[in-house]
């Protein structure tokens, strides 16, 4: 898989935007010829970007949506989930691809993208983010341009990356709930109007570097406010471990801020007793009292593993498990197998997780395994449910989302036909398995992917569209409304 352009995806575009402005693109054979490109460019096992521009020109030529992928291997249950951050929870509120309201656009994927590429690639990350026309979601890009700039102490970048985040704040667009007024804005349902999500993850992206810019972006929204006070405590925490892990004198505000959940952390939520509790102990302190036992076990097997990865501690015994362990939240179990992954702290868990997600056929937690190297990745692959036939050129169903790191790292070939699936069924389903396959998309192509990916939504809706009209909001940023 290669990110180089095609330039018979240029020659198709000429004769279907003549055709198309005569005829408004309802005539069998327009489709018949993307048809045939599509099954040429799947069959030779073309570039990516190609595949995407012909599926995603396809869907919009179609009479009528296909149904998107159904969800029957997935629950919406919170609880099976583990969270490692505060801001995490107000974001598991989200609707997947296809419901109406869900985030997934190009903007969001591009954002996620320069997330990806800051750290390493600030040049790269930088175009991609002036490619956001999408304000909150420029807003949040920038903020990882922010962060990598100050990480190489590069003022100048960092001056600009701070202009430029300052004037898109300005910009974000006001925003209403359906119907009219409701008392959500109050509480953490706020995150689902795309104007307050886009203040909420711009002030997660400035935590550590401007809490004070955090704190004014949710003035007006105190559910958002205190997930972001306590998502501020959690990284206080972290930045006060690491000064004393390094020997230096602590912050006293970023003291304060472990302090007072660790002196009372059952007034916290669970995820963030569990984070000061892993702090406590890889300090060396006792464990916290965490109410929620699974929580508890992550902050245990999390304080181990930092242990020996950062001081050398030698104890690397499997971690033991509790009998038994709670069937409806295997998913939040193999998470901390995932998020300790590669030592023997975890051993025990993830065999006794893997054992009964397959006796109980818990294909999430499964695939949460396999992604963390410690379950087939072909078997759970092969046995992957949790579509719904679609009459495409490919022949595949489109996955979920989720199953799309797997299928790009062990099984590209099929990747690309479902993706292309899903692109001709539903575009922000075809986002979302892009944002969730953007580490695997960089590591096989390259940088220049996320960009000829943009170019090739970006000119199948131009193609598409009547002469004059604008590209929908759902492919540069949110639904309206």
């Amino acid at each position: 898989m290669t990110a180089t352009e095609d330039p018979g995806v240029t020659t198709l575009d000429h004769t279907l935007r003549l055709s198309l402005r005569a005829r408004h693109g309802s005539d069998d054979c327009f489709r018949q010829l993307i048809d045939d490109a599509l099954k040429t460019a799947l069959g030779t096992g073309a570039d990516l970007p190609r595949i995407l521009h012909l599926s995603v020109l396809r869907g919009l030529l179609s009479h009528t949506p296909a149904p998107g992928p159904a969800r029957t291997g997935q629950s919406t249950d919170t609880r099976r989930h583990l969270f490692i951050t505060p801001a995490d929870l107000p974001r598991a509120l989200l609707p997947p691809p296809p419901d109406p309201g869900n985030p997934h656009s190009l903007a969001r994927l591009l954002r996620t993208f320069v997330i990806h590429l800051a750290p390493t690639d600030r040049h790269t990350a930088t175009d991609l983010a002036t490619l956001i026309e999408d304000p909150g979601e420029a807003a949040v890009a920038h903020c990882a341009l922010v962060r990598a700039a100050v990480q190489v102490h590069d003022l100048e970048g960092e001056a600009h990356a701070w202009s430029r985040l300052r004037h898109l704040i300005t910009r974000m667009p006001a925003r209403h709930w359906p119907g009219g007024t409701t008392a959500h804005d109050r509480d953490v349902r706020a995150y689902l109007r795309p104007d307050h999500r886009a203040r909420f993850d711009t002030a997660i992206g400035v935590l550590g570097l401007s809490p004070d810019l955090g704190r004014s972006l949710l003035a007006e929204l105190p559910g958002l406010s205190a997930v972001f006070r306590e998502a501020y405590a959690c990284d206080a925490s972290d930045r006060y471990t690491a000064q004393r892990l390094a020997g230096r004198r602590p912050d006293p505000a970023l003291a304060h801020a472990h302090n007072t959940i660790r002196q009372a952390p059952s007034s916290s939520s669970a995820v963030a007793a569990a984070i000061v509790s892993a702090n406590e102990q890889i300090l060396g302190g006792p464990e916290l009292p965490v109410g929620d036992p699974v929580y508890r076990l992550h902050a245990r097997i999390t304080a181990r593993t930092v242990r020996a990865h950062q001081l050398g501690a030698d104890d690397l015994s499997p971690e033991p498990v509790p009998a038994p362990l709670d069937p409806a939240r295997l998913p939040a179990y193999a998470a901390i197998v995932r998020h300790n992954a590669d030592t023997p702290i975890v051993a025990a868990l993830a065999g006794r997780v893997r054992d009964e997600a397959a006796a109980r056929d818990d294909r999430e937690a499964l695939l949460i395994l396999a992604d963390a190297g410690y379950a087939d990745p072909h078997a759970v692959l092969t046995g992957a449910s949790w579509a719904t036939a679609q009459a495409t050129p490919g022949g595949c169903d489109p996955p979920v989302p989720e199953l799309a790191a797997l299928l790009f790292r062990h099984r590209p070939v099929e990747a690309a036909r479902h993706l292309s699936a899903a692109a001709a069924a539903d575009w922000p389903t075809a986002a979302a398995v892009l944002e969730h396959a953007a580490t695997e998309l960089l590591a096989a192509a390259g940088p220049r992917i996320a960009l000829d990916l943009h170019r090739a939504v970006s000119s199948a809706f131009a193609c598409a569209a009547a002469p004059g009209a604008g590209p929908p909001a759902v492919i540069d940023g949110t639904y309206p409304g």
